[in-house]
């Protein structure tokens, strides 16, 4: 049924260019495949293909979306979200399972 991996995940955005200023400028994806004129960009991290997309007929949701990145070095990875000046509505907090 399941298997242990995530193959896709779609994300709809309002702003196209806001959108791969982000991804590919503050998170440093590589896109993989642009389509639509750049209205679908689609970036491979392992396993995984994150599809980032704007037309009218995809809303994207008021209430947010949620993607958890793995990174080798947490606070290092932080540190470099606030240089580049991407801030949190909350704390990044410690678990045993995530941050």
């Amino acid at each position: 049924m399941i298997t242990n991996e995530v193959a896709f995940i779609a994300i709809a955005v309002s702003d196209k260019d806001r959108a791969r200023k982000f991804y590919q400028e503050i998170l440093e994806l590589k896109p993989s495949s642009t389509q639509m004129d750049g209205a679908w960009v689609e970036y491979d991290l392992g396993p995984t293909t994150i599809g980032v997309g704007c037309h009218p007929a995809w809303k994207p949701s008021r209430d947010g979306t949620t993607v958890a990145f793995e990174v080798g070095d947490i606070d290092a990875a932080v540190a470099r979200l606030k240089e580049r000046g991407l801030g949190w509505r909350n704390s990044v907090t410690r678990t045993e399972t995530s941050w």
